[in-house]
């Protein structure tokens, strides 16, 4: 088997179910990642938000955080929030003056957004489609917690450069899969999931975003991915736990 970023061999390093997590043994790359011949996907005939009950949607601290993070880079622009899930950073976006387009699949998502907050323009549709159709449309590109799910890293970040306005930013999020955290876990580490078939890390990220002619212009290491929470000791000790190597997550953003 070949690693999809790099194309050097990989090796079976471990197993969520039954579904091998192979690494590759590139010393540059390391990826990792499912065999996908030996997975399926566990939406495939279903809704990812079935079982929600729409409500309100609440914009939390780490939603404003992220959108603080990319104002240091685009202050202002078209942003596509892609995988938007229930909204709340689409919402932060909206309310920092960005123009925003939020794709996601769920149909059920999709129908209450577009009735409760007009204003955004929400589109039902998968990321691939949507990016074709929308050639150097956006200042912003963000995946927060996006990344992780899709088959063809490669593909993704070509679709994601050829949407990408010149001078623009992709700000992607993933678990870290050489954090702390992870590290300390071991096979138990929470974010080993069957619906996330690659685990990333800085030096993977790195190598997929670097062949398209990326650079990372920001790096932040979070102790989870609701960081922060907007209760200072708290957020104090875990953002001191994440600067000394114990962190879940990895927050960056890329440009050319």
């Amino acid at each position: 088997m070949q690693c999809p970023i790099c194309a050097a061999d990989a090796d079976i390093s471990s197993y969520v179910k039954a579904t091998p997590i192979l690494r590759c043994r590139n010393g540059t790359c390391g990826f990792r990642f499912f065999d996908l011949a030996k997975w399926s996907s566990p939406y495939d005939d279903g809704d990812y938000y079935a079982h929600w009950r729409p409500c309100d949607v609440v914009v939390n601290p780490w939603n404003k955080a992220r959108v603080e993070m990319v104002g240091r880079f685009k202050s202002k622009g078209r942003v596509a929030e892609l995988g938007c899930g229930i909204g709340e950073t689409a919402l932060a976006f909206r309310n920092a003056g960005y123009d925003v387009v939020a794709v996601e699949e769920s149909r059920r998502a999709i129908d209450f957004l577009k009735g409760r907050y007009p204003d955004i323009d929400w589109r039902e549709s998968s990321i691939f489609p949507f990016l074709e159709e929308n050639r150097r449309s956006f200042d912003v590109l963000s995946l927060f917690h996006v990344l992780e799910h899709i088959p063809e890293p490669r593909r993704v970040v070509a679709r994601l450069d050829f949407s990408l306005r010149d001078g623009g930013v992709i700000v992607i999020e993933v678990p870290d899969a050489s954090g702390g955290i992870a590290r300390l876990a071991g096979d138990d580490w929470d974010y080993y999931l069957d619906h996330h078939v690659n685990y990333f890390d800085v030096r993977s990220l790195t190598k997929l975003f670097g062949a398209f002619g990326y650079r990372r212009v920001h790096l932040q290491r979070t102790f989870h991915f609701a960081y922060p929470q907007g209760h200072g000791p708290k957020d104090a000790v875990k953002g001191a736990l994440a600067w000394l190597g114990l962190n879940s997550i990895v927050r960056t953003v890329w440009r050319k």
